[in-house]
């Protein structure tokens, strides 16, 4: 008898978003035959008390659901800055973490304190406004390279308050800049995505594949921000050549 084992990929999805957005990723995967299991990751799932406490119930939980196989790890834009927090947590965990749209951390305290009074009011306004007005906001901002969202949303799935919290406690004005932890790391190999129409990322991914031994930089053709939505085709076969290439 012959064993087929299913390598996991944990997902983690970005702000204004819910796990069934990776739902076409799964499924796309499917008609390929990839012994690839998309796991969407419920941010909600974990405590929201800080990066460190989210990771370590994270990567707890995944040990605890992958045993001593180790999985691939997927996070986009705020799932991306979790990502790196992870394989900094356990970088045995990992045969692989795929990066998109997110970057290690701000550096400079003016930067910061930019970042922070912004997210601050992103909370505020999560708490007394309606999400459909603030999702439409979100969707205009400059980071979005004026792509319109393609990927899956559904506000039902989205909790305000759980929202605004996460704005607070995962900003990047409080977050450290990991940038300096992932030039030492030896493990896992990681994997920076960025669309060509997404100068800021590009740049991002090129300094840190300079600086890391492990970081791989890559840019994917006719894509903005959300690359796994506005080139799905490109973005899995990238993916795949990743993962079994």
């Amino acid at each position: 008898m012959i064993l087929c084992f299913v390598t996991k990929l944990f997902c983690i999805h970005g702000n204004f978003q819910a796990p069934s957005v990776w739902k076409p990723l799964a499924e796309n995967l499917k008609t390929r035959n990839v012994n690839l299991d998309v796991i969407p990751i419920n941010l909600e799932n974990y405590s929201i008390d800080g990066f460190n406490r989210w990771v370590d119930d994270f990567c707890n939980s995944v040990q605890t659901l992958a045993g001593q196989e180790k999985s691939f790890l997927l996070g986009y834009s705020l799932g991306g800055r979790l990502a790196l927090h992870a394989s900094l947590h356990n970088s045995n965990l990992w045969q692989g973490i795929i990066i998109v749209g997110a970057d290690p951390g701000l550096e400079s305290q003016e930067e910061k304190k930019l970042q922070l009074d912004k997210d601050r009011s992103w909370a505020e306004r999560l708490k007394r406004e309606p999400l459909e007005k603030l999702v439409d906001e979100w969707d205009a901002q400059s980071v979005f390279c004026g792509i319109r969202n393609q990927a899956p949303r559904n506000l039902g799935e989205m909790n305000p308050d759980r929202l605004s919290q996460q704005f607070k406690v995962f900003s990047k004005g409080i977050q450290q800049n990991l940038a300096p932890k992932l030039a030492e790391l030896k493990r896992p190999p990681i994997l920076f995505l960025s669309g060509d129409k997404d100068d800021k990322y590009q740049k991002i991914g090129e300094e840190l594949a300079k600086s890391s031994p492990i970081v791989k930089a890559q840019v994917v053709p006719d894509a903005g921000h959300r690359v796994p939505w506005e080139n799905p085709e490109s973005f899995v076969r990238v993916l795949i050549d990743f993962a079994f290439g």
